[in-house]
């Protein structure tokens, strides 16, 4: 059951997602004050060549991924929900997949009751 095993893996970054973006409300034990957000990374690429032997991949420039990352501070709380609606869509769209094998192992059940 394939489909299981790829909905367990999304269920599972939902589950990581989850406790990752729960380190916002928890508390310092040292200074007693709430968990900072300390680091942001960024980087893209665009991927084309404009003639044979020319570069295939560009990479954005170092001031770009400045700004971004600073957007991506700026703006991460809104950020942050569309990602993990992105998660959870994938987690459930993984779980209804799982209905076709479920169905099929449900008749194999059955299937091996009667015989029984």
């Amino acid at each position: 059951m394939e489909t299981y095993k790829k909905y367990q893996a999304a269920k599972l970054e939902v589950k990581r997602a989850t406790d990752w973006l729960g380190n916002k409300v928890k508390i310092d034990s040292q200074d007693g004050r709430p968990y900072m957000f300390a680091n942001v990374k960024f980087s893209a690429q665009y991927c084309g060549q404009s003639y044979a032997g020319a570069t295939n991949y560009h990479d954005s420039p170092e001031a770009f991924n400045a700004a971004m990352a600073e957007v991506i501070r700026r703006d991460f709380d809104s950020l942050a929900e569309k990602a993990f609606a992105i998660l959870s869509k994938k987690e459930s769209e993984a779980l209804i997949a799982c209905k076709d094998d479920l169905a099929a192992v449900q008749a194999e059940i059955e299937e091996a009751e009667s015989a029984a």
